[in-house]
């Protein structure tokens, strides 16, 4: 057999999922991740606060379900506006028929479909993000793995102020979170389901920040304790951190400085700006490479999110600028997966937004050339085009670089680790 022959894709037929194929799905998604019983899978599928039915997709191979993957219909903030943004997730596929090129097929066919649909922007946490990068997704959120002593973390008077979360709490929290998050960047909102069905069921610690004025919330934390080595040498992973006030950030830290006589560590995937490695009295890494949530350590700072352009024009078009941008350059799109995109553009800010259309004048202009991967990173500020174009990640000329980073600069993008998918 050739190696041309061998390397040719699998002919599989992708379609949307069916009542009848749940317990094959079941079946499939116990099979091919070990962690969890046929039961818990259906339920996964049937019983899913962010998804239904009609957002799984299956691949078939000579008649059999070999592969399947969920569309999630997410909705982010991006600079304060809500844009929609397709995950995808809880790929899976046989293992009998892995290195076959069933799940690289299955995705392709995900992108077709979801570019056919009108989704620009669709998101993923990687397996391993070479994989991904060949589909055509950059990473875009990285955080700060921290390990570190509680004894390690400022006091403050503030920490008075923190209680234990009660039932009455609850939907304060759930608007508090939405009012951070819309101030972040790409951070997902939450429907009430997804707070009562999976948040609020997590064992662990809930506590509050209680303002000045009773009932007033300004801030939350969620954790939860390893005890295998004894009550005073508890190490504990902050999985959420939420502060509306600089009072409430000072408040929640100080009361996790007031566990020190008992926790021995703290495990935080914290936002990559740097705040929380200035709150550590000292430089401090407990345990190098520590595996928290989804995301993948890289000496300390680990990849989370992964995003894709599935139409470069629409996603451009959609997304809200920098504020006082403006200039204009021709961006010329590398992209083998999806060859619609790759093609020259001729991109204006206009009134906070981009105005996007074929390049078809012959004259000099600013010039941007970048395989999709990488564009996806600058158009989420995660990586500026003047230091891709430094260490030859994008090609550029006349100043292009320059006109595009005032395009997109931004906070760091941070998800929340509650949110993946």
């Amino acid at each position: 057999m050739s190696a041309s022959r061998a390397l040719r894709p699998p002919a599989i037929r992708y379609r949307p999922a069916r009542r009848t194929d749940v317990e094959t799905l079941a079946e499939l998604g116990s099979r091919a991740y070990r962690v969890a019983s046929v039961e818990k899978r259906r339920d996964f599928y049937t019983d899913h606060p962010r998804f239904t039915l009609r957002e799984v997709r299956v691949a078939e191979l000579d008649g059999q379900v070999v592969a399947s993957l969920v569309l999630y219909p997410l909705t982010v903030y991006v600079r304060g506006q809500r844009l929609p943004l397709t995950g995808v997730g809880s790929v899976a596929v046989s293992p009998e028929h892995r290195r076959r090129g069933v799940g690289e097929a299955c995705l392709r066919a995900a992108l077709r479909e979801l570019r056919q649909r009108g989704n620009h922007l669709s998101a993923l946490y990687a397996f391993r993000g070479s994989y991904y990068r060949k589909l055509g997704y950059g990473v875009i959120e990285t955080v700060h793995q921290c390990a570190m002593s509680a004894a390690n973390l400022p006091a403050s008077e503030e920490a008075r102020r923190v209680r234990r979360l009660l039932l009455p709490d609850r939907p304060a929290v759930e608007t508090l979170y939405e009012r951070v998050a819309s101030q972040g960047h790409f951070a997902v909102t939450r429907n009430p389901a997804w707070w009562s069905q999976r948040l609020w069921g997590y064992p662990g610690d809930w506590v509050v920040y209680e303002g000045r004025r009773r009932g007033q919330i300004e801030g939350y934390l969620y954790y939860d304790a390893e005890v295998s080595r004894g009550p005073f040498r508890l190490a504990i992973t902050l999985a959420e951190c939420v502060a509306a006030t600089p009072e409430a950030h000072r408040g929640l830290v100080g009361h996790l400085a007031t566990l020190a006589d008992q926790v021995e560590e703290i495990h935080y995937a914290a936002p990559a700006d740097g705040a929380w490695l200035t709150l550590l009295k000292t430089a401090q890494n407990l345990r190098p490479g520590a595996e928290i949530g989804p995301f993948h350590d890289t000496g300390g700072v680990a990849n989370g999110a992964m995003l894709r352009l599935q139409d470069v024009k629409g996603a451009l078009e959609m997304m809200p600028l920098a504020s006082g941008a403006r200039g204009e350059i021709v961006l010329e799109v590398e992209d083998p997966v999806l060859p619609q995109n790759a093609r020259a553009y001729r991109v204006q800010a206009r009134d906070g937004r981009l105005k996007v259309a074929p390049d078809t004048r012959r004259r000099a202009a600013p010039r941007l050339a970048a395989p999709v991967d990488v564009l996806a990173q600058i158009v989420a500020g995660a990586l500026s085009p003047v230091r891709a174009a430094e260490v030859g990640l994008v090609d550029e000329a006349r100043g292009a670089a320059e006109i595009a980073d005032a395009w997109f600069r931004s906070r760091p993008v941070f998800f929340h680790q509650f949110n993946a998918f």
